[in-house]
């Protein structure tokens, strides 16, 4: 090369040119990076939402109380099987706890046992409890005689609690419920409650105790 000449550049074919527009590739993969994050926040919101949904409109657990109850009659004949006469009548009140819920009672029922042995069922009235903390209050007497299926160590607890003259005796609420929220109405969900109860027998000239409020259990709801 001569002086004062400019210099000679000669064609490289193994350097990469460097556009700068991106390729279809490229867009893609950046296209798929912004649909993946617009999925996870959508998914965030959806799951929030959610949860803030079911704290809100899910329904509590019901709430049943025995408010007041009589044993006016408990009598067991020794035969086989045992027969029993009994007057059984109860105070049970039903609170819905939810106040966004309103609640349909469909189908409801009481069952009496006396040491796991059935000796009484009774149809309840339907009714419905709006999602206002609302209560209902109803009665429920059962009596009647029965055969019950009471084994040996069965009669002996009978036998021993006759002369104390207090029973244990469990009632069990069975039925049907739907909740409604707003225009929509679920569909039937079972619903199961236990009633523990310790009676006093009503006798003459004994005096009878004041009976306490019981909780029962919601087993389901």
């Amino acid at each position: 090369m001569h002086r004062g000449q400019a210099p000679l550049h000669y064609y490289n074919p193994l350097k990469t040119n460097t556009d700068t527009s991106k390729s279809p590739s490229t867009c893609f993969r950046s296209f798929l990076k912004i649909l993946c994050k617009a999925f996870i926040i959508f998914f965030v919101f959806a799951v929030a939402a959610a949860v803030i949904l079911w704290l809100i409109v899910w329904p509590l657990r019901i709430k049943v109380t025995v408010d007041a109850a009589s044993l006016t009659r408990f009598a067991l004949l020794p035969t086989n099987p045992p027969y029993l006469y009994y007057n059984l009548s109860i105070f049970v009140s039903f609170r819905n706890p939810t106040k966004k819920l309103g609640i349909y009672y469909d189908w409801l029922e009481a069952d009496s046992y006396y040491e796991s042995a059935r000796f009484s069922r009774v149809a309840l009235p339907t009714f419905y409890l709006d999602g206002k903390n609302s209560t209902t209050t109803m009665r429920s007497v059962m009596e009647g005689n029965f055969y019950t299926f009471l084994d040996s160590s069965g009669v002996e607890e009978f036998k021993n609690e006759n002369k104390t003259g207090f029973f244990d005796v469990k009632v069990w609420l069975n039925g049907r419920v739907r909740y409604k929220l707003g225009s929509m109405i679920t569909n039937n969900y079972s619903l199961r409650v236990k009633c523990p109860l310790r009676l006093q027998l009503v006798r003459v000239g004994v005096k009878v105790n004041e009976f306490k409020r019981t909780n029962c259990r919601v087993a389901n709801y």
